[in-house]
């Protein structure tokens, strides 16, 4: 009768749906896969990756991660580059009023930095071409040994580092906020731009701002090392400056002019860019500032010499001391 009953049992007992299957072998599949651990002999034991493996079960966004992040670090300005340029020949209208506040505004805080960078920069370039000049026994020549540097490097190099520090800051530090605060989302939503409204006035600002600073520090170099070098050197203001200006070439003029604007276009995109994409709250604000920052210098160094260099091969007569 046991055995009956048992028959019995057996036969009536329901036979396991699909969702009782589907649940054991994601129980199985969570547990590792093996049988080993449940007290199977003939399973093989679990493979843990060694050294040199690759773990196949990591997708493969994880493994290139590093990689696409440097990636879009690297990609992102040009991207803000293309939608700024394509912003504008679009339609080249509606934003040069907020253009002019921007550039007002921020220029009152330029202003003096950027005087005194360059004056402090001014005064230790003319005591060297002063002790240069006199121990070689040609303190005349002072005008044309200060030509090459202050007009290829120093002047609109340091003006563009002060913008770099003072507005690019600014403007990471502005987007970043705006981006946390999920203001961007809220003017998207609204039909609006944000690259449009925020990002393009801010450039075309600092563009202008590295314009006007640039020939402001050549203005100070010409200044402050007219008076040291005829000062220190017993030189006539006259006989300096008909080397000074018998050196300047009008095509030196025009490249320092292309060289502040393209200055000005990477601090602008570059710092724009890094505020654009901020996360992780008022910390990664603070971030972003800091990589702006250390990004914009580098570009704007890395730039110059590649700028020098392609200028030098296509203008050799700028080697030439008049």
């Amino acid at each position: 009768m046991l055995a009956g009953g048992a028959r019995r049992t057996a036969v009536s007992a329901p036979p396991p749906s699909r969702d009782d299957n589907g649940i054991r072998g994601l129980d199985r599949v969570a547990s590792g896969g093996n049988m080993a651990s449940h007290g199977d002999p003939g399973a093989a034991p679990p493979h843990s990756p060694g050294l040199g493996d690759v773990d196949r079960r990591r997708p493969a966004h994880v493994v290139r991660a590093p990689l696409r992040n440097l990636v879009d670090e690297a990609g992102a300005p040009v991207v803000l580059l293309g939608q700024l340029i394509t912003s504008v020949l679009h339609d080249p209208r509606g934003f040069w009023g907020d253009v002019l506040d921007d550039t007002h505004r921020l220029l009152r805080k330029i202003l003096i930095p950027s005087i005194l960078a360059n004056a402090g920069y001014s005064f230790l370039t003319a005591t060297i071409v002063v002790a240069v000049t006199v121990d070689l026994g040609a303190a005349g020549r002072g005008g044309t040994i200060i030509v090459p540097p202050v007009m290829r490097m120093l002047a609109p190099l340091i003006s563009a580092v002060v913008v770099a520090g003072v507005i690019g800051t600014a403007t990471t530090a502005e987007l970043g906020a705006r981006k946390i605060r999920e203001e961007l989302d809220a003017l998207r939503v609204l039909g609006q731009d944000p690259v449009r409204m925020l990002v393009l006035p801010r450039v075309i600002a600092t563009v202008i701002i590295t314009w006007v600073t640039g020939a402001l520090g050549v203005l100070v170099f010409f200044i402050e090392t007219t008076l040291l070098t005829t000062t220190l050197s017993m030189v006539s203001p006259e006989s300096y400056m008909s080397y000074f200006l018998g050196s300047l070439t009008v095509y030196e003029v025009m490249a320092n002019v292309v060289r502040g604007g393209l200055f000005g276009l990477i601090i602008g995109v570059v710092c724009a860019s890094k505020g654009l994409t901020a996360r992780f709250g008022p910390e990664g604000v603070g971030r972003a500032v800091n990589q702006a920052v250390v990004i914009a210098i580098s570009s704007l160094f890395i730039f110059n010499l590649i700028f020098d260099l392609i200028l030098l091969g296509l203008i050799p007569n700028f080697t030439v001391i008049r």
